[in-house]
């Protein structure tokens, strides 16, 4: 059994169509039976089955007859309501693939039978055991309360032995435990396998045996499982017993070191593998305690710390990186039977030897090294002349693969150093797979065509244990070059009617998308691109979301207005308790959220009109606020500023009044003027109001009213944004960033918008003519490979906590895009 199970059963348990607080993990992981040999633990069920849904990978192994088959043994997954998440465990069965068991995190019911309509519910009892039959539309499934959880199980023999696991009180395996005390709330899913007592669960389940190699690849796998929409990754340890044989027991005590044969194999390879150590004394050990004795092994390769493999159709090269080469030259001089030249270099052809072979049995096999060439400290093999050729043409001109587009591909998923680095095309998938171990999965992926995919994966050595990374993920044409990166799309229902913003997931403390289609449906939508859930309104959201945390406990929710409703929403798409208040007459501006001192003791400012509603956190009317009443209708969301150590709020009329009062609505600062005011938004630039108006005015207002004008002559359409030191002005198709002017191509353009993320100044601007979007630093100079295609103005923001930006904007009609600033 080898990592092969992790893709394969995973892919079946994936491939299904599909709150209350974590009560206890390790009394829900005591349930599970002590012959469960693989179990997922997974924090969302809700997201992971989203996740699964969208993933293009699993689409395409569904494909395949054993997967196909084993899908259909997860269906009562369907039925499972579970958002606070659980512990799937896999077994063997007699007569099926397999059996799994479920047992959640919390204590509240878990069987959702409302969209059932075809179904029967059957009561059982066994002595003092007692459970339900569950036929629903064809699937048939059991489940029990067992110590306050419902548990679910795919056959009445597996719910039993979780019943008997309770009466036995077994413990549970300690490297599960460990596992469990090593958790990663911002995955959506761990997968834990115990390699040796999986391996006949895997041979039934697929109906395949092993049969690359006598060994286990390792003794126990924790791996993290993340789903991108064409991307599956896999990231956690694998640990390794001394006294057992298995793949990766080779790397024992040695220590990884930066990969170097990518700057020599050549661009053209469909397949890359290296391996490092810092000791080959230590490899030549474990060599002949987990492996047969082989033949004869010898000093001379003591200089050894990488081997690499190149693979280019049906020809390899094969390179030793070494840190000294007058032993392994001299060999190889006594093997040499003829000299060639081929562009100042030489080729040796050698005579037949099995040394080389021996010495790095199991990682060099079916290979015959027939000629050689030694560059600097390298020594390179292959069974061919022209593919020696090849090499050295590839190094002479320069085209080497660390400069291909698999390996741009995969840099943002490795480290520097690694003791295994392989990485594998459509083309060397198979070849990639059986030389690093993980041979039987290739008969899993060889039905499908992975033209336009790669597979990678990475293992880092430590003491005790082995990181480990896999990964299969569809090529970026542009590679990984700075500038924006297209991480995916999303697809609505229907056309996009408010633009995408990023909202805080509390949960992993990355970002989710909202967005609103013109049917008024609001969509939550994960960091991956999967559609968490859609929420039907009455009407159109004016202006913008806002973030809050009304109970100031660090969960999040949506704040908004539509045309006649005031709406807080939690992150599952309900409505909080006492909002949602309906206004009569309609016609609500965009609502303000005040947070005076940043303690979250918020205020909601709901206009109407000349009205002013402003309300707690418990959704009451402030009644000390005494600005009720307008003097004229108010135009837009009221804004709230600080500056120094006073609060100002600013009202926008429709007589051309600025409105600057203080917290409780006494006028603070009286503006003479009147303003015939532009579509911008008031800002605070420099410790002025900075306003602008349709004449192309910019008006800047001090803290004790003196007003000073400035003629800019920009047109009525114009767009400013401005923060204390930076204005930022969109005039016709000249870009104006603290001064410095950047002309872009004729076009519309919306309002340019300011974003700071990691210390430094982003500016953005969308030509929704042309449909291109800008970005800007604060200096106007473009940020690499913008503009990009897009439809809309962007929300930005660090999505996934990698210190890396994201932005999101509309991109068709009815679809959204991510891009990441590289």
């Amino acid at each position: 059994m080898k990592v092969r199970l992790l893709l394969a059963i995973l892919s079946s348990i994936l491939l299904i169509n599909c709150a209350t607080e974590l009560d206890n993990n390790a009394t829900s992981l005591a349930l599970i039976p002590e012959n469960v040999p693989v179990i997922l633990k997974i924090n969302d069920l809700d997201v992971f089955l989203s996740e699964v849904k969208g993933n293009e990978i699993l689409k395409r192994i569904q494909g395949t007859q054993e997967i196909g088959l084993l899908a259909d043994r997860f269906n009562p997954l369907n039925y499972v309501n579970s958002p606070m998440g659980g512990y799937l465990g896999l077994m063997e069965a007699k007569d099926k693939p397999l059996d799994f068991v479920y047992i959640p995190f919390d204590s509240v019911p878990q069987i959702s039978l409302d969209s059932t309509l075809n179904k029967r519910v059957e009561s059982i009892t066994k002595g003092d055991f007692n459970y339900k039959k569950y036929e629903m539309d064809g699937c048939i499934f059991y489940a029990s309360v067992l110590q306050k959880k419902e548990v679910v199980a795919s056959s009445q023999a597996t719910l039993e032995a979780v019943w008997k696991q309770i009466e036995n009180q077994k413990p549970i395996k300690e490297q599960f435990l460990k596992f469990d005390a090593m958790p990663n709330p911002t995955k959506s899913a761990q997968i834990w396998i115990d390699v040796k007592n999986a391996r006949n669960l895997f041979n039934t389940a697929l109906g395949s045996k092993n049969d690359t190699l006598d060994n286990n690849y390792s003794d126990w796998l924790s791996l993290d499982i993340s789903l991108n929409n064409d991307a599956l990754l896999l990231n956690g340890i694998a640990v390794v017993n001394d006294s057992l044989k298995n793949y990766l027991g080779l790397f024992s005590r040695t220590s990884p070191i930066s990969n170097k044969t990518k700057l020599l194999a050549p661009n053209g390879t469909d397949s890359y593998i290296s391996y490092t150590f810092t000791d080959y004394k230590n490899f030549s050990k474990n060599q002949k305690r987990f492996f047969d004795d082989r033949g004869e092994r010898d000093s001379i390769f003591s200089a050894v710390e990488e081997i690499g493999i190149s693979q280019m159709g049906d020809e390899k090269v094969i390179l030793l990186n070494t840190y000294g080469t007058a032993n392994i030259l001299d060999y190889i001089n006594g093997l040499q039977t003829n000299s060639l030249e081929y562009q100042g270099s030489e080729i040796k052809e050698l005579k037949k030897d099995s040394l080389l072979l021996q010495s790095f049995h199991p990682l060099v096999q079916g290979f015959d090294p027939i000629f050689a060439n030694v560059l600097e400290n390298t020594f390179v093999f292959s069974a061919s002349q022209e593919t020696l050729e090849r090499f050295i043409n590839a190094n002479k001109s320069g085209q080497t693969f660390d400069k291909s587009l698999l390996f741009q591909n995969i840099q943002d998923h490795i480290t520097d150093e690694s003791t295994l680095l392989s990485v594998a095309s459509g083309k060397g998938l198979e070849n990639n797979l059986g030389q690093t171990g993980l041979g039987s999965l290739a008969h899993l992926f060889n039905k499908i065509d992975w033209g336009d995919y790669l597979y990678g994966s990475q293992v880092v050595a430590d003491a005790g244990f082995l990181h480990t990374n896999y990964f299969i993920k569809k090529i970026n044409a542009s590679g990984n070059t700075s500038g924006a990166v297209e991480m995916f799309k999303a697809q609505l229902d229907s056309d996009i009617f408010l633009n995408p913003q990023f909202f805080t997931n509390h949960r992993t403390n990355r970002k989710d998308i909202v967005v609103q289609d013109q049917d008024n449906v609001l969509y939550l939508i994960n960091n991956k691109g999967t559609i968490i859930w859609r929420k039907e309104l009455e009407s159109a959201i004016q202006g913008k979301i806002h973030e809050v945390d009304i109970y100031r406990n660090g969960k999040y929710q949506l704040a908004f207005t539509t045309n006649n409703r005031f709406y807080i929403i939690d992150r599952n798409g309900k409505e909080v308790a006492p909002f949602t208040f309906k206004y009569e007459g309609g016609n609500l501006n965009p609502l303000a959220v005040f947070d005076y001192a940043n303690n979250k003791n918020y205020r909601f400012v709901v206009t109407q009109g000349s009205k002013v509603l402003m309300y707690n956190n418990e959704g009451k009317i402030v009644s000390g606020f005494k600005y009720t009443k307008a003097e004229d209708n108010i135009l837009g969301a009221p804004q709230h500023f600080v500056i120094g150590t006073k609060d100002y709020l600013v009202f926008k009329l429709a007589n051309g009044n600025l409105k600057i009062l203080d917290r409780v609505g006494r006028e603070r600062v009286k503006v003479s003027e009147k303003i015939t005011f532009s579509d911008n938004d008031v800002k605070v630039h420099q410790n002025k109001f900075v306003v602008t108006s349709t004449e192309g005015l910019i008006y800047e207002i001090d803290a004790q009213g003196r007003i000073q004008k400035s003629d800019l002559q920009l047109n009525t359409d114009h767009g400013m944004d401005a923060t204390s030191r930076t204005l930022v002005l969109m005039n016709d198709n000249v870009l104006s960033i603290r001064g410095k002017e950047v002309t872009l191509d004729l076009g519309v353009y919306t309002k340019p918008t300011i974003f700071y993320l990691n210390d430094k100044i982003y500016v953005s601007v969308t030509d929704i003519q042309n449909l291109r979007t800008y970005l800007f630093d604060s200096q106007a100079e473009a940020i690499a490979r913008f503009p990009v295609y897009g439809a809309s103005s962007i929300d930005m923001a660090d999505m996934d906590s990698d210190n890396k930006p994201e932005l999101v904007l509309k991109d068709q009609d009815n679809s959204l895009v991510v891009y990441k600033i590289q």
